[in-house]
């Protein structure tokens, strides 16, 4: 086990150290959560990023045409299920 020590500012923040950020592949915006046991705080990185996660985040430096994106969408599944066959429950 590696002793890796950081400080809290006033406001809560705790920088992660670089050597640390590199070794586990952290960048801005990775979140994380909060396990409590005891006295005891494990600090654990969210892997997945989840769409839902993204929403507020997505930047566009021209506007989205959501229902042209729709009909793409419907469109390429289309496509995917003509080639690859649709089955029925």
């Amino acid at each position: 086990m590696e002793l890796v020590s950081g400080k809290m500012t006033s406001k809560g923040q705790i920088t992660i150290p670089k050597e640390l950020r590199e070794k586990l592949g952290l960048s801005e915006g990775d979140q994380f959560k909060f396990l409590i046991e005891n006295d005891e705080v494990r600090i654990e990185p969210i892997k997945k990023k989840l769409l839902s996660q993204a929403i507020g985040r997505i930047t566009s430096e021209e506007s989205i045409d959501f229902e042209k994106m729709r009909e793409i969408a419907r469109q390429e599944a289309s496509k995917h299920i003509l080639s690859e066959g649709f089955e029925h429950e």
